[in-house]
């Protein structure tokens, strides 16, 4: 009977040793699983703070490339309202430009070198836009049209990048 006590022990002992360790396994693997989730939730809040960030200053650019070409390359055609909107929206794509950094610090928070380097480059050529074409600093309509077609360009590979980083987190 002793032989008997003790193999019913060593089984009730072994069968809650199995269920035990099934338990914390299931329990640690669901906590991992929770962390994993909350890490991508966090890497695709960042990456929708960045499009917000360069959406404000697409939108910017946009008054501002659109208002440039409606003056047109010739500096004496500007009216005194236009010329008002024109230095305003100027100094707000100056102020805007902080929007990317915060974007940029974002991206390498992150680790997306090349999605930080598709921002650089399109941010690059918004800034050879502004410094380019202005009333009075460029000659024709089809140099503006070319730049801005550059800029178009990199706006969306930028975006295409950001959307397939998005796509992957989610």
């Amino acid at each position: 009977m002793d032989n008997l006590n003790i193999i019913s022990t060593a089984i009730t002992f072994l069968l809650g040793l199995a269920l035990g360790g099934w338990a914390m396994y299931t329990n640690v693997k669901d906590k991992l699983k929770e962390q994993q989730l909350a890490l991508s939730g966090r890497r695709v809040g960042l990456l929708e703070q960045v499009a917000q960030h360069i959406g404000k200053v697409s939108h910017v650019f946009s008054k501002y490339s659109s208002l440039v070409n409606d003056i047109g390359p010739k500096g004496q055609r500007i009216s005194a309202k236009q010329e008002k909107e024109l230095e305003d929206l100027s100094n707000q794509l100056v102020n805007v430009y902080e929007e990317v950094s915060i974007a940029e610090s974002k991206l390498l928070l992150l680790g997306e070198q090349k999605l930080n380097k598709a921002l650089k480059l399109y941010t690059a050529k918004m800034a050879q836009y502004r410094k380019q074409i202005f009333p009075g600093r460029y000659t024709s309509a089809e140099e503006a049209n070319q730049l801005k077609q550059e800029v178009t360009q990199m706006r969306e590979q930028f975006y295409d990048i950001l959307s397939q980083r998005y796509d992957q987190k989610l």
